[in-house]
C-alpha cells in the first residue's frame, strides 16, 4: 500500500493570516483523511464559516467542520482543557459531535488552572519594566516554561492513580510564584478568580477523561501506513516563531514546519508540500515594533475596519501595514514554503499600495533580518496601483481587475528566486469566497 502524507500550513506574517480559512478549504476536496494541531494553544483563534455557521477555535483543529475527518491535537500542544470543552460543546450544539473522531496525545502539556493568573503577573512586571508582551494571558507561556522545566502536567497524567498529588505539588509552586510577584511586584492575587477558575478546570478534567487520550505518533504513524493523508495545522505564524520571531515579542512555542516532526511525533521524511498563508497586507497585535505599520492612522484605521482586524481570541484591534516583502522571504526561507495562499486581496483601502521591500538602520540598508526589530529605523518601499473594492467576492481569475493581477505578478516576482508560486486568492470572509491562480 502506498505510504500516506503529511502537508503543512503555516501563517507567514505575525498571525491572523486567515489559515483557518484555508485548512478548512484545502480539507473539504476529501484529500485528507485528520488534520493535527502541532503547536500552540487556545492562544490561537482560527475563524471557520460554513453555510450559516461561524465557529471560532482556539484549540480544537479547523478540520471540526468536515464531519469524516479525524483531529488530532499532539504532543507539542498545550491544552487548556476548559477552553477545549467548550469548543466541543459549541460545535455539538452546530450540529457536529467531534468526540467519536478527536484524539489527543498523552504527552499534550496541560495548562493548570493557576497557568493564566501566572500569566498575567508576568505581564504586570513586564510593564512596570516598560515591556509589555501583549500576551492572550490564557497562560500558554507558563505552560510552556513548566514543560521546559520538567515540572509540569501532561493530559496522560489525569489517567493515573497519583494526578490528584502531582496537581498539588504544581499548584503550591504556583502559589508560591504568584506570592513572589505580589510581594515583589505588587501584583494582586483575586483568590476569589482562582477558586472560580479551579472549580471550572476540575469540572473540564472529569470530560476530557471521557475523551480519546493515545500515544497519538503511534496512531498517525499507523494512519499514514495505511495510505491515508493528515494537514498538519499551524498556530500564530513564523514571525512569531519562538527562536527566530522578534524576541522576546513571540508566542512560546516553534512555529516553523519543522516542528511538525516533534509536535506530532513523525519523521521528517512524512512531510510533503508546506503551504503558508499571508493577507494582501500585514497585520501584528501585541506589543513589539512593526516596521511595516500604515504611518497615516485614518487610512490604518480604515484597513482595520474594512478587514475586521481585531483579535479573535482577545478582540483587540491589530495594527494594520503594507505587504512585507522582506520579512515575507525571511519567513519563506525559514519555513520551506513551497505554495502560497492569500487572503482579503479584496480589501484595498488606498489608491497606491505601498510594498516593503528592505529595512534601514540609519543610512544602512540590511541585507539580513535584523536580530530585533527595534534596529529597523525606516523602510524601503516601492507603490503598487490600488484596487478599491473592485474584487470582493470574486471566483474566477478572469474577473480579477488588472491592478490586483499586477500586485499579485508582482509579489511572484519578488519570490521567483526561492521557488514558490501564489496558488490561491481570498477575496471574501466565506469558504468559497477565492480563486485559484496557478496550480
Amino acid at each position: 500500500m502506498k505510504q500516506g502524507f503529511i502537508d503543512v500550513v503555516v501563517g507567514l506574517q505575525w498571525g491572523d493570516e486567515g489559515k483557518g480559512k484555508n485548512i478548512d478549504e484545502l480539507i473539504s476536496h476529501g484529500k485528507y483523511a485528520g488534520v493535527a494541531r502541532f503547536q500552540g494553544g487556545a492562544n490561537a483563534g482560527h475563524t471557520l464559516k460554513y453555510k450559516n455557521t461561524t465557529f471560532v477555535g482556539h484549540i480544537v483543529p479547523s478540520g471540526c467542520l468536515q464531519k469524516d475527518v479525524e483531529l488530532y491535537i499532539g504532543n507539542g500542544v498545550v491544552v487548556d482543557v476548559v477552553s477545549l470543552i467548550k469548543e466541543i460543546d459549541e460545535l455539538k450544539n452546530f450540529g457536529f459531535k467531534i468526540t467519536p473522531r478527536l484524539y489527543i496525545s498523552n504527552r499534550a502539556k496541560l495548562v493548570s488552572y493557576l497557568h493564566p493568573f501566572i500569566d498575567q503577573a508576568d505581564e504586570h512586571y513586564r510593564n512596570k519594566r516598560g515591556a509589555k508582551i501583549g500576551t492572550t494571558s490564557r497562560g500558554i507561556g507558563p505552560a510552556y516554561a513548566d514543560a521546559r522545566a520538567r515540572r509540569g502536567l501532561l493530559v496522560g497524567d489525569v489517567l493515573l492513580s497519583d494526578f490528584v498529588e502531582k496537581e498539588k505539588i504544581l499548584a503550591d509552586f504556583h502559589m508560591n510564584v504568584l506570592n513572589m510577584y505580589q510581594e515583589k511586584y505588587g501584583f494582586k492575587i483575586n483568590l476569589q478568580k482562582i477558586k472560580e477558575a479551579e472549580k471550572k478546570w476540575w469540572e473540564a478534567l472529569e470530560e476530557l477523561n471521557k475523551l480519546q487520550i493515545c500515544d497519538l505518533s503511534f496512531l498517525i504513524q499507523k494512519r499514514l501506513s495505511e495510505g491515508k493523508n493528515i494537514l498538519a495545522e499551524g498556530a500564530q505564524a513564523v514571525m512569531l516563531d519562538i527562536d527566530f520571531g522578534d524576541y522576546p515579542n513571540v508566542t512560546s512555542s516553534n512555529t516553523l514546519p519543522a516542528n511538525v516532526c516533534l509536535g506530532l511525533g513523525v519523521p521528517h521524511t512524512a512531510l510533503r508540500d508546506i503551504y503558508g498563508v499571508i493577507k494582501a497586507y500585514t497585520t501584528k497585535v501585541g506589543g513589539g515594533n512593526f516596521p511595516a505599520r500604515i504611518k497615516d492612522v485614518v487610512l490604518e484605521k480604515a484597513f482595520q475596519d474594512a478587514g475586521h482586524e481585531f483579535g479573535a481570541t482577545t478582540g483587540r484591534p491589530r495594527m494594520c501595514g503594507w505587504l512585507d516583502i522582506f520579512a515575507l522571504r525571511h519567513a519563506v526561507m525559514l519555513s520551506g514554503v513551497n505554495k502560497i495562499f492569500i487572503n482579503k486581496a479584496d480589501i484595498c483601502k488606498s489608491s497606491k499600495m505601498k510594498v516593503v521591500i528592505g529595512y534601514k538602520n540609519g543610512r544602512k540598508i540590511l541585507k539580513e533580518f535584523p536580530l530585533y526589530l527595534s534596529q529597523v529605523t525606516d523602510v524601503i518601499t516601492e507603490e503598487i496601483p490600488g484596487w478599491g473594492q473592485k474584487n470582493y467576492g470574486v471566483k474566477d481569475k478572469k474577473n480579477v481587475s488588472k491592478e490586483l493581477q499586477s500586485y499579485l505578478n508582482y509579489i511572484e516576482k519578488k519570490l521567483l528566486d526561492l521557488d514558490v508560486k501564489i496558488i490561491a486568492v481570498g477575496t471574501g470572509q466565506d469558504r468559497d469566497q477565492f480563486f485559484r491562480w496557478s496550480k
